[in-house]
């Protein structure tokens, strides 16, 4: 089905661009192609998306990342390395900081300059912890969400007993006769209150939602990062040891 569906996006790239908001669809729909040709491994394609992201859109370091990796397939190490350049100059404490640095040591070990290859790589040990560090930091991080994940069936319940009592409250209210003017006032006044409150819990159920998603991305970035140690500790051997090799 990909190519129905590189047809789909390709077609909604063709329509005029009436309202604002249509350029958010414009953005994820070159940053989706972007990654379908980077897979099927039509590289130049998928640059050729990544670069029409505007650099206001918030997955714009994420398509800096994506087009280095694209160039770097092609083994266009320079232009990787301006890319990457770019993302951590602007985006160095985004969740794709690490690999970046990681990349362009990559980057410039296949170039021969050991010495900036060797810098990248010492950057993400003398920045980021160390695998055992990182684990306890997980754990952490997974005990909250536990919590959070607990807070959100509490809220699930009071919002649908909230919401049910505002149904019963408005049956109620069309049963009553309409002579009885106080009761029509009181049960008014209820449905207001229960409004009200099932508008607060609904914001908190919104903003618990938003932390969730929040703490399982900083989970797994955190969970990441012992692998960019590694990687960098090898990287530095590396580079090391090409420098010190005979020419």
């Amino acid at each position: 089905m990909v190519n129905k569906a590189v047809a789909a996006l390709r077609k909604l790239l063709t329509l005029p661009l009436i309202r604002p908001e249509q350029r958010e669809v414009i953005n994820n729909t070159h940053l989706t192609l972007g990654y379908i040709y980077y897979e099927l491994g039509y590289y130049p394609e998928a640059i050729a998306h990544f670069r029409r992201l505007g650099s206001d859109h918030e997955t714009f370091p994420q398509a800096l990342l994506a087009s280095s990796w694209a160039a770097i397939k092609q083994n266009d190490y320079q232009t990787a390395v301006i890319s990457l350049n770019v993302l951590i100059k602007n985006y160095d404490e985004a969740e794709y900081g690490e690999e970046g640095h990681f990349l362009l040591g990559q980057c410039y070990l296949q170039m021969g300059l050991y010495d900036f290859a060797f810098k990248e790589y010492d950057y993400i040990s003398q920045k980021y912890p160390a695998a055992n560090n990182v684990a306890e930091r997980v754990v952490e991080v997974q005990m909250g969400l536990r919590e959070q994940e607990q807070g959100m069936e509490k809220l699930k319940v009071q919002l649908l007993v909230l919401e049910s009592k505002l149904l019963t409250t408005i049956n109620l209210d069309k049963t009553v006769p309409k002579y009885i003017k106080e009761e029509h006032e009181r049960l008014s006044r209820q449905q207001d209150q229960l409004i009200e409150s099932i508008v607060a819990e609904r914001k908190l159920f919104e903003e618990a939602s938003h932390n969730i998603e929040l703490m399982q991305k900083e989970m797994e970035r955190k969970e990441s990062r012992k692998h960019w140690h590694a990687y960098a500790e090898y990287g530095k051997a590396r580079a090391l040891f090409l420098k010190g090799m005979p020419k």
